[in-house]
């Protein structure tokens, strides 16, 4: 059997109970049947395990290895070590997959003999039960327009940085190439992706590009060590050390000099943004003015940033500015995005329903969407339920939505119709009158109700 795998699928779980199905489900229905799926239990306390083992069970394709909670990049090495595919596939136990994904990445792969294939995805929110578009396009800028096959060094500004992405799940690996290059995942709590990855793109000389969306990446789940990193702060900034010494001791620091000081500079304002603890925020801000900075001298560099003007823009202020002047900045923006949103309509009109209320949204498209992931996320209501009459389709789409038949089960106490169009919410208001629902429990985004 082993001479037959042509990819093994690593993934690591950790309490993943309740996506773990859906995972599991889009991997076991690959249409490239030869693969082994090695499911790595990373100590979890909830169901997962059983849960692996109920699949495992019903598919022989599927290994079950456990360890101690030692985090994904020690659950990802450990899997590596037991893989007997000629390609591998790191994936993350919360995402799904196109049922094809496996088989598109190892023809484009084994037609040119490829050291990493790569394919577009898409996220799916989690609060808000939606797909969300990316802009894959702004990475592919950088892959030699015209080749099918390159090399990091072929990118435009050799940007790996930029055109490759910090996580490997996006990514089909040749096996050998891996063990050539002698790499593993760090074993940090977060941030073990960038160095893995990011070390392979430069030392690949054939990279690949499959055009299709083959991932749905899901955010915003509240669980994932992604949405937790100021547990561990110092992990990003190990990441850019680990990196920049594993170039310099390669000699092609040089190469890729442009490249990775603008994501150095992108990378740490993002991880700066994404530090929801004060104390994890003021020992990141001090951290990069006081230690990143003088080592890496980022705001020196005499060349062009690669990142947006806006980051490095920010970057500088965080060395000019105490950290609560940075953040008066960051809320002032805040504040300006959210007042164009309420003259859009987009952020919720809290002043219409009462805290604590029973609400139908009417509408689920992008606004009746929104509306229902701000109402998860605050829990300003008691119950939300999200109504269309295309709501066959919506489910269809994985987003939330139901028939607005139950509306006649008056189990609400209002009703926001999140329609745009005044027409539409006229009509819909008529509807739902004609129901006997009174017209104080009626209400319309906007400023003025119809």
């Amino acid at each position: 059997m082993k001479n037959r795998i042509k990819i093994s699928v690593i993934l690591p779980v950790y309490n993943e109970e309740r996506y773990l199905r859906k995972c599991l489900n889009s991997l076991c229905a690959q249409t490239l049947k030869e693969i082994e799926i090695i499911c790595v239990d990373d100590g979890s306390t909830d169901h997962s395990l059983d849960i692996l083992k109920e699949y495992g069970k019903q598919d022989d394709r599927i290994t079950i290895l456990t360890q101690k909670n030692l985090y994904a990049g020690a659950a990802r090495n450990y899997g590596m070590s037991h893989a007997n595919g000629t390609y591998l596939l790191f994936l993350d136990s919360d995402d799904f997959f196109r049922e094809d994904m496996l088989e598109k990445l190892y023809l484009k792969a084994e037609r040119n003999r490829l050291d990493i294939t790569i394919c577009r995805y898409e996220l799916y929110h989690d609060i808000g039960r939606k797909r969300m578009t990316v802009h894959n396009r702004k990475k592919e800028e950088y892959y030699p327009r015209g080749r099918e096959v390159f090399s990091g060094k072929d990118m435009l500004h050799a940007g790996i940085f930029q055109g490759t992405g910090g996580w490997a799940w996006d990514k089909l690996f040749r096996g050998e190439f891996i063990k050539q290059c002698g790499y593993q995942f760090p074993e940090f709590r977060s941030s073990e992706d960038g160095f893995f990855v990011y070390m392979l793109a430069a030392r690949a000389d054939k990279i690949g590009f499959v055009p299709e969306t083959l991932v749905s990446h899901r955010v915003f789940n509240p669980g994932s060590l992604s949405n937790t990193m100021e547990q561990n702060w110092e992990n990003g900034f190990k990441m850019l050390r680990l990196i920049r010494e594993e170039l310099r001791k390669l000699g092609i620091y040089a190469v890729y000099e442009q490249s990775f000081i603008s994501f150095a500079v992108e990378f740490q304002i993002y991880y700066l943004k994404s530090m929801y603890e004060r104390k994890a925020f003021c020992h990141c801000y001090r951290y990069i003015k006081e230690v990143m900075e003088p080592e890496f001298k980022l705001a020196d560099f005499p060349g062009q940033y690669l990142c947006s003007k806006k980051d490095a823009e920010q970057y500088r202020q965080v060395l000019n500015m105490d950290g609560e002047d940075f953040l008066f900045i960051m809320l002032r923006e805040k504040q300006d995005r959210l007042i164009t949103d309420r003259e859009k309509g987009w952020v919720f009109p809290y002043d219409l329903i009462p805290k604590g209320s029973r609400l139908i949204l009417y509408g689920a498209g992008a606004v009746g969407q929104e509306y229902y992931a701000q109402l998860m996320r605050t829990g300003y209501c008691r119950s939300v339920k999200l109504v269309d009459r295309n709501y066959r389709e919506y489910k269809g789409r994985e987003m939330q939505a139901e028939n607005p038949q139950i509306l006649k089960n008056r189990d609400f106490d209002y009703v926001l119709i999140a329609i745009r169009n005044r027409e539409i919410q006229k009509s819909v208001k008529g509807w739902i009158q004609s129901l006997g629902v009174e017209a104080f429990r009626i209400q319309c985004m906007g400023r003025d109700n119809p």
